[in-house]
């Protein structure tokens, strides 16, 4: 039987927080997805135009890991982000977090976020900017995902790189070596980075009562002698390609609700495994499925994507040259939003949207109150007092 996120976390997650302390994120990532769409996030009145029709219809709430109401927001986020990317091949690369330190990502995940990001990015901009592999500066971003196709704690980096950049001419430069960056080369750079990091920061990691800090930092060497898993993808045509696959993620979660089934009170996760290639079912009880997708809701206001160099809003300047090199025109902050219409009616669901008696788009008309039942508000009430001949 089909189910959905929303769905499981009204069956269980009562049952789920008994006893336990969750961090504030999670109920307010518990509490979005209970209420997306219904009367406790408030909605508007939808209406014709002529007056012909009248609907309500409940807000979304907007969380970035639900999994039913951004469809909207991932279409607008990739109009606004494709406006900034170079014509030009971008590299993909994935950094990856050895499980080893899985669980003091789960006790420090905002310092470890941070650390992630800070020591990739200094990896990556050290690498670019040595004339004996490019010499300029490029423009990429890095996306945090921190879960596997099963929901498992995996905490990675994908990054989009432009193939080339500007020197300290203004002029476009191509990779001098073909294969960009040398994986040995990323790898032992990026790991030293991270593990001088984790030592820097040792007083303020939260750790387990068996990592005491002897065997804190003999995790770390060890860590430094074996290798980490990152991985140079094929280079895309163009930046569109890996930020349609982002789009998703940053904007719609790690899962969608057409991968769940509900049978015998589990909850069957359907997914394509990267080790068989294959359609796989991890099956899950209600609050176990609860806890695994919440440990990938980030921190409130934690930036999952992070944008360098280029493509950084304080070098518009330098952007709009390389972007000349291209002949593309100079970004535009102008871009009209895609509207909720226009987005469904370019995905094949006019009728649905539009006034059955004069086709016109239904415009929003009067917003209703948080946590209140449409039939009290007041706009409805006198529209039935009207009816019955109740007023003047």
């Amino acid at each position: 039987m089909n189910t959905t996120v929303q769905k499981v976390f009204k069956q269980a997650f009562q049952a789920y927080i008994k006893n336990k302390k969750l961090p504030l994120h999670h109920y307010k990532a518990a509490n979005d997805f209970m209420s997306c769409r219904t009367a406790a996030m408030g909605g508007h009145i939808q209406a014709c135009p002529e007056g012909h029709v009248e609907r309500v219809c409940y807000n979304s709430c907007r969380h970035r890991n639900c999994p039913q109401c951004n469809k909207i927001q991932i279409e607008r986020w990739l109009d606004c982000k494709k406006n900034i990317l170079l014509d030009t091949a971008h590299r993909h690369l994935v950094f990856t977090l050895p499980h080893e330190l899985n669980e003091l990502w789960l006790m420090n995940t905002s310092l470890m976020t941070d650390v992630l990001f800070q020591t990739a990015s200094e990896t990556l901009k050290q690498l670019l900017n040595d004339k004996k592999y490019l010499g300029a500066d490029t423009g990429f971003l890095l996306n945090l995902h921190t879960w596997g196709r099963n929901l498992s704690l995996h905490p990675h980096l994908h990054c989009l790189i432009s193939n080339g950049g500007l020197n300290a001419q203004g002029e476009w430069v191509q990779p001098v070596k073909k294969c960009f960056l040398p994986y040995r080369v990323i790898m032992r750079l990026f790991r030293g980075k991270f593990c001088a990091a984790l030592k820097k920061y040792a007083d303020l990691i939260r750790k387990p009562d068996s990592l005491r800090p002897v065997r804190f930092n003999n995790l770390i060497n060890q860590l430094g002698r074996k290798d980490w898993h990152v991985e140079i993808m094929e280079p895309y045509e163009h930046g569109e390609g890996v930020i349609n696959y982002l789009a998703r993620y940053v904007k719609g979660g790690p899962i969608t609700n057409q991968q769940l089934d509900e049978t015998d009170d589990k909850i069957l996760l359907r997914y394509q495994s990267h080790q068989t290639g294959q359609q796989e079912v991890h099956r899950y009880s209600k609050t176990g499925f609860i806890r695994q997708l919440l440990i990938h809701v980030p921190d409130r206001g934690k930036r999952t994507l992070r944008f360098y160099g280029l493509y950084t809003s304080g070098k518009r300047a330098a952007l709009n040259k390389a972007r000349a090199a291209h002949q593309q025109p100079p970004v535009s902050n102008d871009k009209e939003l895609q509207d909720w219409q226009d987005y469904l009616i370019s995905k094949g669901y006019g009728e649905q949207v539009l006034c059955p008696v004069c086709q016109q788009k239904l415009q929003q008309k009067e917003r209703l109150f948080r946590g209140r039942d449409p039939t009290t508000q007041w706009h409805v009430i006198l529209n039935n007092m009207k009816t019955l001949n109740l007023t003047a």
